[in-house]
């Protein structure tokens, strides 16, 4: 099996029961004896903590060189907030429980690291393993409420899906409505202030973008309504950002790596995709089998609570609880991979003194970006894409899933009676929805799914369209993160890490100052290619991980975990040298005017 690169990654290619065996053995599996004291060549033991995606890929990349990894986590499911969530009951006659996500999972042209990894997780006959599971999404989709036009974007050249006569009139009807509110000079704004941010060097990005918010930056008082909402508010509904608290470059990062992938410059093809599956069934459980393979343990009912500093200034014990009472994990590398609200909770006044840098991240916010699930009776009537409510209060995101499934609906999962998985993203859940007149925070889960049906409809059948027909819903699921207190407050079990303008410096990197401690998760910092929360972060912050575990080791070099950077338009580099002489010269972007 190759990488993307023609790397050679098949499996095992560098495994080593531990490195107490010989020299002769290591050789055969192309390891070079590493340049280390014997002390730090005995140190192999690793514990992960958390098994979300920077978790397995931490563990992956170390158990393929050799080390003894073992996995914990709070919960008996992994994957963390990447994993399907079964609807416990609902399934008869031999079929599957209804699936749940915590919103529908997105693989964009973009990743790079994410899908290297995918290719290297066996999957029955696949040539490329999971990654084979993925399917194109020809569009995605902006839509517009009271008749204001949906704007479809194809995630690949015309042909057959872009082109199908059940999806191609949406397209030509939201083309027409769409261009009269097109205006010249805000495409010529919007226009350079894209140019601004493609071609700004690393410096300005992060010394003035930065710190610069999206709103200010676009110039969004004062403008058009489509401006507003399609600039300001795409930020909210595709990156689950905050537009009024987001950073320039977050949101430009974002917005640059969706045009170049759209234009056919995406490593990893076309711009959308998802699976063919449910996650946890097509990615997240086949992952888990191939890494028990090569060795790693995974331990469930560990919530990880405190980290024990010893007096030589290394990570001694972790200490979790669980529901037998008190637990110790031993281990002579520790890899936190947790998400930002419940790691940072470990770090002791030791700690904090010991890297300052770690005291920082208390500052860093965090929002709630979950997902509701409507199982229909019929499959979807709406059109073959990724649909971007705009105008919807709650920024909702919803697709579809079984025209992408490679299982038909009805046999597979449910009482036989569910033809549908409409998945729907919620990425506002603090302003007032127009149906209850609250928040999705201060409502009950039933008026949660009410409230999200009528803002779909209103998205949806605005042009007459019956999309969502009275009596079509068998049943819906909304993410069991989000639960009610006694008090009758909603709870959010899984917060999403939010960039907010000035995050990046209070932001660690996965390489701690404590010598055997390391970080991986979307809240660490990112270099390679993206570093908003995403799953492909999270693996590449997993890599980082697992590099600084290698060199703190001893490792040798040719085991080094390899990034993956992101694809630019020709000439760019050029671009952004000459603007690096101009902020170093203490002056603007030259298309700053």
């Amino acid at each position: 099996m190759t990488s993307s690169s023609g790397e050679d990654t098949m499996p095992g290619r560098r495994q080593v029961l531990g490195w107490g065996g010989s020299l002769a053995a290591a050789g055969a599996l192309g390891l070079r004896p590493a340049k280390a004291t014997a002390a730090q060549r005995a140190r192999t033991r690793v514990a992960v903590l958390g098994g979300g995606i920077g978790g397995l890929t931490a563990a992956h990349e170390l158990a393929e060189r050799g080390f003894d990894v073992t996995v914990y986590d709070r919960r008996a499911e992994w994957g963390g907030k990447a994993r399907s969530l079964p609807v416990s009951g609902t399934a008869t006659d031999g079929r599957r429980d209804l699936p749940g996500e915590h919103g529908h999972r997105g693989f964009f042209g973009f990743y790079t690291n994410l899908p290297d990894t995918m290719r290297r997780i066996p999957f029955g006959d696949r040539t490329h393993g999971v990654w084979d599971n993925l399917v194109t999404v020809p569009y995605f989709a902006f839509n517009r409420d009271n008749g204001k036009g949906d704007l479809y974007l194809p995630s690949i050249p015309p042909d057959r899906r872009t082109l199908d006569p059940a999806t191609l009139p949406f397209v030509i009807e939201g083309l027409l409505r769409t261009m009269p509110q097109l205006l010249p000079h805000e495409c010529a704004l919007l226009g350079r202030k894209l140019a601004i941010l493609m071609t700004s060097c690393d410096e300005r990005q992060f010394g003035q973008w930065e710190h610069t918010g999206w709103l200010d930056f676009i110039e969004y008082e004062g403008k058009s309504d489509f401006y507003q909402v399609m600039w300001g508010g795409s930020a909210k509904v595709i990156q689950a950002l905050r537009p009024e608290t987001a950073s320039t470059r977050t949101c430009g990062q974002g917005i640059s790596k969706i045009l170049y992938s759209m234009l056919g410059m995406g490593p990893d093809g076309p711009f959308d995709r998802i699976l063919d599956g449910p996650t946890s069934e097509r990615f997240i459980d086949p992952w888990v089998r191939h890494l028990t393979s090569l060795g790693v343990r995974f331990v469930t009912g560990h919530l990880v609570e405190s980290l024990e500093l010893g007096s030589d200034g290394r990570i001694t014990a972790a200490h979790a609880r669980t529901a037998a009472g008190p637990a110790r994990i031993d281990a002579d590398w520790y890899v936190a991979a947790l998400p930002v609200d419940r790691v940072r909770q470990l770090w002791s006044p030791e700690i904090r003194a010991a890297d300052p840098q770690l005291a920082r991240m208390d500052r860093l916010r965090t929002t709630w970006c979950q997902g509701i699930m409507y199982y229909l009776k019929e499959t979807f009537r709406g059109p073959i894409a990724h649909l971007s409510l705009m105008d919807s209060p709650w920024a909702l995101c919803p697709v579809g899933q079984s025209r992408f499934w490679s299982e038909s609906f009805t046999e597979t999962w449910g009482d036989g009676m569910a033809a549908e998985s409409l998945s729907v993203v919620v990425s506002d859940w603090d302003t007032p929805g127009p149906l209850y007149g609250r928040p999705a925070k201060e409502c009950t889960p039933k008026e949660i799914s009410e409230e999200v049906w009528a803002q779909m409809k209103a998205g949806l059948e605005d042009n007459g369209d019956v999309v969502l027909p009275d009596g079509i819903v068998h049943s819906w699921f909304l993410d069991p993160a989000v639960t009610r207190t006694a008090g009758g407050r909603l709870e959010n079990d899984d917060t999403y890490f939010l960039n907010d303008v000035s995050s990046w410096e209070l932001r660690s990197e996965a390489v701690t100052a404590i010598p055997n401690l390391f970080l991986a998760g979307d809240h660490v910092r990112a270099h390679s290619n993206l570093d908003f929360t995403t799953m492909e972060t999270a693996n590449e912050t997993g890599r980082r991980a697992a590099n600084g575990v290698l060199e703190a080791a001893g490792a040798d070099g040719a085991d080094e975990v390899r990034l993956f950077g992101g694809a630019e338009p020709p000439g760019f580099a050029e671009l952004k040298a000459a603007d690096r002489i101009r902020y170093r010269l203490g002056l603007p972007h030259v298309l700053d005017l």
